[in-house]
């Protein structure tokens, strides 16, 4: 008698399910408006982490774009050798793929003292995505502005502001507006 092997069987039935399952996109609501049925939400989505920290608070950085509030933590802060420039830059608190990186030259200005209300025009901002190692937003150095509100030398807090035009890969820009940090310099 001519018997078939025995793992054919579980291999007839097994493989449809394989088959004719298939693997479901998944959808990131961050930055939109939309759901995976094109249904448009009447509000702009909030990530729910950024919910009050629109305010400065110690450690981190918000800002809205095209009226959606995005934040995140400051985990890193340098000052160059002079003392006349600081960058600092963070994930962003709902997705820790994204986040930014602001640099300021302070036409002059240096941080060894107790500042107030100093702005520059020399200001650089960076909305990335480490998934695509891409920018998202860049700005043109000569339209973003950074304020520092406050450097207290003594305990090296800065608390300032900042907000600009900033463009898109494609060249497309959008604005960045009510930015806010407050960071511990080195």
């Amino acid at each position: 008698m001519d018997r078939k092997p025995v793992y054919i069987i579980p291999v007839i039935f097994i493989f449809p399910i394989f088959l004719f399952s298939n693997c479901a996109k998944e959808f990131s609501y961050e930055s939109t408006t939309t759901t995976p049925d094109s249904i448009v939400v009447n509000t702009p989505w909030v990530c729910p982490d950024c919910i009050g920290h629109d305010e400065q608070i110690l450690s981190r950085w918000s800002f809205h774009h095209e009226n959606i509030l995005k934040c995140g933590m400051i985990d890193t802060a340098r000052v160059n050798p002079e003392r006349t420039a600081f960058t600092f830059f963070g994930p962003s608190a709902c997705s820790s793929d994204t986040g930014i990186i602001i640099s300021a030259y302070l036409d002059g200005n240096v941080l060894n003292k107790d500042l107030f209300n100093i702005s520059t025009q020399n200001g650089a901002f960076y909305f990335y995505d480490n998934v695509g190692q891409t920018t998202i937003l860049i700005s043109n150095s000569a339209n973003f502005n950074v304020t520092v509100e406050s450097y207290i030398h003594q305990t090296r807090v800065i608390t300032g502001k900042f907000s600009g035009l900033a463009n898109y890969s494609n060249g497309s820009s959008s604005y960045i507006s009510s930015g806010k940090f407050k960071a511990t310099l080195p």
